[in-house]
């Protein structure tokens, strides 16, 4: 019996006999986040081959799927009458990213060709990229509150095939602002004389076009909707946000919080280019550098206590770096709790005395058992004392500069997540230097 190789093994095959066409029939059959995979990882030149035989359509359902920098890079490659094509068949607000991500003299041109068909993506490029109206999209469906049941299906029958999503149709006045929202389910079950306005929810939750992206992600987290309306400031609808775009925003936020707290700038992949990546990183290196600097200098400062209890230096890196570790498990939970508005000012005493407290309990304990270990293995209770003092102090530390890092730079109008593992490695390393061996100095005479 003949097994059926996989579609990737198939794909695969095909464009290495260089049956494009055929390679490009089997894409169309996969779902377009499966298809995206496969294609990218082809050649340039096989992958023009094959976008040759796919439609504008399905080129468009492609580039929906796509990673931001992928989606670039083919874009780039694609003749301007192509992308315009392309553009054409995708909703307004994936259409404004894609274009978003090309320079503005590729903006314009392409622009231009597509003529009164870029009016509602010129007014999306005007809003700021991480704002609402950088979110949405202009294709909804909106229904007017004297219209009766029947009208508004009448109406969706025939703008639903171009909007976005129709879960909900929203209600707006003769000036087009926002007055209520009705589900589907609600219109379709309803007598077809029942006016729109008798059936629809008032309390509409809504953002205006300025407001911040993370704010429209959290409230699509804490209410689990699937669409979310945009005002302007006179509250006249101008669009909405679906659930996939506030899902990306969420994702896009803890990769640039982990990025950021090891002093990456997000944007930066694996494969991005390498001068960029050095550009990127190094000065953040040199900042990580300085701090390594001062802890070495505490040490320099302790060289004779050193040379008179070797010792010391093998129990160096486990101060420090227990106070490294309680420090970062607290930077982590405050940069995520301040990012969905759990901490702030008002609030940050009692985080801060919460963290100071389990540092000095985590410490208490981690520094017991590497006492114990420190008496067992030089038979001196003294070191053992050392250490577990010292252990104490820097894990208590470690949430004090946890908290204290990110929210003064809060303060400071600066992201929270800004590198702050950094300093916060530091303050544990040079305290915890200090600590361990300023006690050591204290009591050497007894050793």
């Amino acid at each position: 019996m003949e097994v059926q190789a996989s579609p990737a093994r198939r794909f695969e095959e095909l464009v290495a006999a260089g049956d494009h066409a055929a390679a490009s029939q089997l894409l169309l059959r996969m779902h377009p986040v499966d298809a995206v995979d496969l294609l990218l990882n082809v050649t340039n030149g096989d992958q023009q081959r094959i976008l040759c035989n796919l439609s504008d359509e399905s080129l468009a359902a492609f580039f929906e799927e796509m990673p931001e920098e992928a989606a670039a890079r083919l874009a780039r490659r694609l003749p301007v009458q192509r992308l315009v094509g392309v553009l054409r068949e995708m909703f307004s607000d994936e259409a404004t990213d894609l274009l978003q991500t090309l320079p503005e003299e590729e903006i314009e041109a392409i622009l231009n060709a597509m003529g009164d068909e870029a009016v509602d993506l010129r007014q999306l490029l005007e809003y700021a990229r991480e704002s609402s109206g950088g979110l949405m999209t202009t294709e909804f469906v909106a229904v007017r509150a004297q219209a009766t049941a029947q009208q508004a299906l009448d109406y969706l029958r025939k703008k639903a095939p171009d909007a976005e999503t129709a879960y909900y149709l929203y209600v707006v006045d003769d000036a087009r602002r926002l007055v209520g929202i009705l589900s589907l389910r609600d219109l379709v079950i309803a007598p077809p004389d029942r006016k729109v306005e008798e059936m629809m929810n008032t309390g509409v939750i809504r953002v205006r076009v300025d407001d911040d992206q993370e704010h429209v992600a959290r409230l699509f987290e804490r209410y689990g909707f699937l669409t979310l309306p945009v005002v302007d400031e006179e509250d006249r609808l101008v669009g909405i946000i679906t659930i996939d775009d506030a899902i990306q925003v969420l994702q896009d936020e803890a990769t640039e919080d982990m990025y950021r707290m090891v002093g990456l700038v997000d944007g930066e992949s694996v494969f991005s280019p390498f001068f960029e990546s050095v550009r990127k990183r190094l000065p953040w290196l040199l900042i990580n550098l300085v701090t390594a600097f001062l802890s070495a200098s505490i040490v320099s400062l302790f060289e004779e206590t050193i040379d008179r209890l070797v010792i010391l230096a093998t129990f160096l890196p486990i101060v420090a770096g227990m106070g490294g570790n309680a420090g970062t498990q607290t930077l982590t939970i405050i940069v995520r709790s301040i990012a969905l508005g759990e901490v702030d000012f008002a609030n940050a005493k009692e985080a801060l005395k919460k963290q100071i407290l389990l540092g000095l309990v985590n410490g208490a304990v981690v520094g017991l058992v590497v006492g114990v270990v420190g008496y067992m293995w030089k038979g001196s209770a003294l070191l053992g004392v050392v250490l577990t003092v010292a252990l104490i102090l820097n894990m208590a530390i470690g949430g004090l500069v946890g908290v204290a890092v990110p929210m003064g730079l809060k303060a400071l109008r600066v992201d929270p997540a800004l590198a702050s593992g950094i300093f916060v490695t530091a303050f544990t390393d040079i305290l915890g230097f200090l600590f361990f061996l300023g006690l050591a100095t204290v009591v050497l005479a007894h050793f």
